[in-house]
């Protein structure tokens, strides 16, 4: 199916990985689109890669461990390390390859010490970034930075996209070092399991009233206990990943349907318009509105409203 979306859209598609070029100042972005019949060998490379999924699933084998990736993850893949991508039968991977090449930013000390961070963490988690824990919007609305700014190349556009990358590499760091690594965290745990119950709850009943007393309660915690545990688990608060489900939903409405705001700040688990526009641009940079005309009109997001 996403092959004949593809082919409709008239977007290249293709059987093996793209080359990466990358120029002078280190960063470089690419746009792929797998066919179904992909295939890639094991490759190491001397720069390290951020893989943003778009569309699909599969599997990134790391020294033939597979990662399971899917629609929104994030995957850090250091550099120098083997690897290759799986796509899932029937759902081709549709991503952005983002390259940085740190010997080009060796008089970037700063930089290079960030990227030296980023590639021990990475290999440290091995393990994707959902959408719950870089707060759904900050990294994606940082690719688009980095590729508009590639595309248009209007003036000082190769500093505008080292600044862009350094917040999302400082912002991928930040969440690697307060979320434990995968081995660090024993999911045949009691309480893990219990944590996981409660996050499935919300994101089936994230309309519903919801407070974190009841949630500590069905994970047999005390509020403290739930707070840090949830946020040792997946990386946000019980709050945010509250707020993400709600907002997620929202958008859908915005984009596919024509029903009123208010009606979807209802539906979506809401009390107080007010406080549905707060949070809603807090998450999505831009309101409400903005976004249902941004979605009807195949536009990215904006910083101002």
């Amino acid at each position: 199916m996403i092959d004949s979306i593809l082919e409709q859209e008239k977007i290249k598609t293709t059987k093996y990985p793209l080359s990466i070029d990358i120029p002078d100042y280190g960063i470089c972005v690419v746009e792929s689109h797998h066919q179904s019949n992909f295939v890639m060998e094991p490759m190491d490379n001397h720069f390290t890669k951020i893989y943003y999924i778009l569309e699909g699933a599969g599997d990134c084998y790391i020294n033939s461990k597979p990662i399971h990736l899917e629609k929104e993850h994030l995957f850090v893949i250091p550099s120098d390390i083997e690897h290759y991508l799986k796509d899932k039968d029937d759902t081709p991977l549709s991503l952005f390859i983002l390259a940085i090449e740190n010997p080009c930013m060796e008089q970037l000390s700063t930089f290079c010490r960030q990227i030296d961070q980023l590639n021990q963490l990475a290999l440290t988690h091995l393990r994707p970034l959902t959408h719950h824990e870089y707060t759904a919007y900050e990294i994606p609305r940082m690719f688009r930075k980095i590729l508009n700014e590639q595309r248009a190349k209007t003036g000082g556009f190769i500093p505008a996209i080292q600044a862009t990358l350094l917040n999302m590499i400082v912002a991928i760091n930040r969440i690697y070092e307060n979320v434990p690594a995968i081995d660090q965290i024993d999911s045949s745990n009691p309480t893990f399991a219990r944590i996981q119950k409660v996050a499935d709850y919300i994101s089936k009943n994230f309309y519903e009233p919801i407070c974190i007393e009841n949630m500590a309660k069905m994970a047999c915690l005390s509020i403290r206990q739930f707070t840090n545990q949830f946020k040792a688990v997946y990386g946000v608060t019980f709050i945010q990943y509250l707020h993400y489900q709600r907002i997620h939903f929202a958008q859908r409405l915005l984009s596919e349907t024509d029903q009123q705001i208010a009606a979807i700040c209802f539906e979506s688990g809401f009390n107080d318009l007010a406080h549905f526009y707060r949070v809603f641009k807090k998450m999505t940079k831009i309101s409400p509105r903005k976004y249902r005309m941004n979605s009807r009109h195949g536009l990215g997001m904006s910083d101002k409203d």
